[in-house]
């Protein structure tokens, strides 16, 4: 069977806490105006500043949330010593941003219309 040596293991829950750390400073410093460098961007959320501002509340929120799945799933591939835990850790990473992606998209359709007015 593979072993994967500790440093790999390390190096998986690091990453769960640095995402952890910057999904809280998204949380609680989110782009207060609209740009092309920081935040949630899409053509949607760009639209206009309600938008942008509920996009970002959102999907820090998400973000938030699958950190800390993306961290306690590092530390048990750590605990159980799953073999192959870096392939099993970028699949979490990845399911979990597109989950998160998916989930600000869903909520922008249930509360903006395509012209960008808030519904009622």
């Amino acid at each position: 069977m593979l072993e994967t040596s500790l440093s790999i293991y390390l190096i998986i829950i690091f990453d769960g806490l640095l995402f952890l750390g910057l999904a809280y400073y998204y949380l609680k410093k989110p782009p207060k105006t609209i740009n092309e460098l920081y935040g949630y961007r899409t053509r949607k959320s760009m639209s206009n500043q309600e938008i942008w501002d509920a996009a970002n509340k959102r999907n820090a929120k998400d973000l938030v949330t699958y950190s800390w799945v993306l961290f306690g799933s590092g530390v048990l591939l750590w605990i159980f010593q799953i073999p192959y835990a870096m392939i099993v850790h970028l699949g979490i990473m990845l399911v979990g941003l597109a989950i998160a992606m998916y989930s600000t998209i869903r909520y922008l359709n249930e509360h903006f219309d395509s012209n960008g007015k808030k519904l009622k």
